[in-house]
């Protein structure tokens, strides 16, 4: 992205050349976007050194924060994961032949499988996510004091309640 312009440079084209467009707003959303993609290449760059994909550590971490023994179904998967079931399908098979995750067929539903984290994926999870937490941590410490830290995590959480609670609405 070194070649991108910056954030407040798109902003300044925005103010410029399309006045009537540029808003508070706008600029939030620009600045969401720019960090939402620096933020997701740098974990792409964490993760690398384990030979993961984000999808695939998504999984991982979504089945290490579920409770012992790590095991989710395919439904329960999806509703914490932003891919379609087919791209679970097949994510949980590259995870599945890296030894990451068990995956075994349910007693009750013959069609669906379970997934189960294995030890060495609850390591590969949490070592990720160690990894994962220290280059934001970085970034985030750079740019920000604890205490701003702590406003925008309130901001955002927010922010997420209110889009979330009108998804539930259906509004």
């Amino acid at each position: 992205m070194a070649d991108n312009y910056t954030s407040d440079q798109i902003i300044g084209f925005i103010k410029k050349n399309w006045p009537d467009m540029h808003s508070p707003t706008h600029e939030f959303a620009v600045y969401m976007n720019r960090v939402h993609d620096l933020s997701f290449a740098r974990a792409q760059e964490a993760l690398a050194g384990f030979n993961l994909t984000v999808g695939e550590f998504d999984i991982l971490a979504t089945l290490r924060r579920s409770a012992p023994p790590h095991v989710l179904t395919p439904t329960e998967l999806q509703r914490s994961l932003l891919i379609t079931s087919g791209g679970l399908t097949k994510l949980l098979y590259q995870l599945e032949a890296g030894g990451l995750v068990n995956r075994s067929v349910q007693e009750q539903d013959k069609r669906s499988k379970l997934a189960r984290l294995t030890p060495k994926g609850k390591k590969v999870a949490e070592k990720a996510m160690k990894a994962i937490q220290g280059v934001t941590g970085e970034w985030l410490g750079e740019a920000l004091s604890q205490r701003e830290l702590e406003q925008l995590k309130n901001l955002l959480g927010k922010t997420a309640q209110a889009l979330e609670k009108s998804d539930s609405d259906g509004t």
